[in-house]
């Protein structure tokens, strides 16, 4: 006579079996799709190798998609990875209340924090407006650009500062160049290369003020993907650990940084949620 107990043993091993009978041989996860960086987007590039790295580390074999350059705001982005339909798995940005909601972040941050520093673009006939000094209350008055649904709208707002938004970037620098901004605050890590794409003869970066606030990139995924998430976690947290991810992102911006003098700018701080 078979009792409950081991019945139910039977069961649970029979399940697994036909699991594991109905799983392909040598079926591979999915490849986790995400848009593809822009030619100038020097931080999405750096975080495309440092992905392909992480899956060297994983038991899964994972594997990455790109997909073509697709227009989406931040918001439509999120929504996309957060849904198990969605067209994309995953992406990478700053952490804002949306996205504690309604994703999976891998709590490594990817850019030792430097995300939070901001130079200022202005018009270059504009840069006499522009001194050392200037006072905070006076920066406050001016108008900044940002982008729809960026974290960083947010936390310029609630440190008492004006800011406009666009969908995109290239609206934003056209907004500055028709005085409809006053400046423009870009990363520290994107603003060379982003400046580099453009006829820069009437924008400039003033050269000696900076904005800081403490925040940083992380990775994002659907919390669908709870498993996947994990994975990539852990094997994040093994090239921190051993300092492989600090030498990658310093060979990757350590020149950038050099040309933009942070050392010897005026910086403003700016109080932001925790990162």
């Amino acid at each position: 006579m078979t009792v409950p107990g081991t019945r139910r043993q039977i069961l649970q091993a029979w399940l697994a079996g036909a699991a594991a009978w109905a799983q392909p041989v040598g079926a591979q996860p999915a490849a986790l799709r995400y848009i593809v960086p822009t030619p100038h987007d020097r931080f999405g590039h750096y975080v495309v190798a440092l992905l392909a790295r992480v899956a060297e580390l994983t038991a899964q074999p994972y594997t990455f998609r790109a997909l073509g350059d697709r227009r989406m705001t931040q918001r439509r982005l999120e929504l996309e990875v957060g849904s198990p339909q969605g067209t994309v798995d995953l992406m990478w940005g700053m952490t804002s209340d949306a996205r504690r909601r309604e994703l999976r972040r891998l709590d490594v941050k990817l850019d030792q924090g430097l995300i939070g520093w901001r130079v200022l673009v202005v018009r270059r006939d504009d840069l006499a407006r522009w001194p050392r000094q200037l006072p905070v209350a006076e920066l406050q008055r001016r108008r900044a650009g940002q982008g729809l649904h960026w974290p960083d709208v947010d936390i310029l707002r609630n440190n008492g500062y004006l800011v406009d938004t666009a969908a995109d970037t290239a609206t934003l620098y056209d907004m500055l160049r028709h005085g409809r901004l006053d400046y423009f605050p870009r990363s520290v890590m994107e603003v060379l290369d982003e400046l580099a794409g453009l006829d820069t003869r009437d924008v400039a970066i003033v050269p000696d003020l900076a904005l800081r606030y403490d925040t940083g990139n992380y990775i994002f995924i659907g919390p669908h993907q709870a498993a996947v998430a994990a994975d990539l976690e852990t094997a994040l947290s093994r090239l921190q650990a051993q300092g492989e991810l600090r030498k990658r992102f310093n060979a990757a911006f350590d020149a950038e940084l050099r040309t933009l003098r942070l050392a010897q700018r005026r910086v403003i701080d700016l109080q932001a949620p925790p990162p």
